[in-house]
């Protein structure tokens, strides 16, 4: 089991460098086109992109990304919709390889309930 603990370490670091990796060529983008059109709703795009990160991380940013590129560019907003399911979905795994490889029960009732009511 350690070894599926190491895969699942792994694939959170390409998918963590892969979101900065993401937001970053989003925020710039977003700068280039804002330069380019002056339209001020990618401005503010980009400002709540920058507040977002800071504020939550890349979940708002992901998200802010993945409405920058909706109607721009197809790959671009896969791609985001994946990484922003991948993060749940290993947090899950990783979670659960976690349980068994260091051989605990998720949930034991009958040692809650023995030592709740000591």
């Amino acid at each position: 089991m350690g070894g599926l603990f190491g895969i699942v370490i792994l694939f959170a670091l390409v998918i963590g460098i892969g979101s900065l990796v993401y937001i970053i060529k989003s925020l710039i983008d977003m700068w280039k086109e804002y330069a380019a059109t002056k339209n001020e709703t990618i401005l503010l795009l980009f400002i709540l992109n920058i507040i977002g990160f800071f504020l939550s991380g890349a979940l708002i940013s992901m998200i802010v990304a993945i409405i920058f590129y909706w109607n721009r560019s197809n790959s671009m907003r896969l791609l985001g919709i994946i990484l922003l399911i991948a993060g749940p979905v290993l947090f899950i795994v990783f979670a659960i390889s976690a349980f068994t490889l260091f051989d605990t029960q998720m949930m034991d009732w009958q040692q809650m309930e023995y030592e709740m009511n000591l």
